[in-house]
């Protein structure tokens, strides 16, 4: 089962390296920016915060948030401690630096895909369809920029859906609060 991962891993990553190109590379280094500590997804939840009727909303994309990076920066990368393939490659060969942390599952990625899935149980089509689409730009450029391999990218993803359930779960546990219902509702 390992050996089909690494074939999948560098065939994915081959086919995405013969993507590059200058305006390429400038493209998706400005797209994987929008990943960068959430953010994108922290300015996208300022304004459900305005208005008072979607403050939950807004709790819920925080949430996520959380649950993604505990998940799976604290909890998963520590124990997993998997080598990035930007590691394997020159300096001259590199779009981006590489990262510190380690590379399973990728974090830009559980992030970007656990405030979509929340947003996919709040929001119409009109909102969480965009925003899935950043989240998936922001996961395919992990590997576009040889940071994150096709599995790290795939656990992300895992670990984001997960935490978007559980964050729609605990929001919605949240408004039997009357403190909070108060405050956010």
């Amino acid at each position: 089962m390992r050996k089909m991962f690494e074939k999948a891993d560098r065939y994915v990553l081959n086919k995405v390296t013969a993507l590059h190109s200058r305006t390429n590379n400038i493209i998706v280094h400005l797209i994987t920016m929008l990943g960068n500590a959430g953010v994108f997804w922290w300015i996208l939840s300022v304004p459900f915060f305005i208005s008072k009727g979607s403050r939950f909303i807004g709790l819920n994309i925080l949430m996520s948030m959380f649950f993604g990076l505990m998940v799976g920066e604290v909890l998963i990368k520590n124990i997993v401690g998997r080598t990035r393939p930007s590691e394997l490659l020159s300096q001259d060969e590199l779009i981006i630096r590489s990262p510190k942390h380690s590379s399973f599952p990728s974090g830009h990625t559980s992030t970007s895909i656990s405030v979509a899935v929340g947003l996919i149980f709040n929001c119409t089509a009109i909102i969480w369809l965009p925003a899935l689409i950043v989240a998936s730009l922001i996961s395919f450029s992990r590997i576009y920029l040889r940071v994150h391999y096709f599995s790290d990218v795939c656990g992300g993803v895992v670990v984001g859906v997960a935490c978007g359930v559980l964050s729609k779960i605990v929001t919605d546990f949240t408004k039997l609060i009357p403190f909070l219902q108060e405050f956010l509702g």
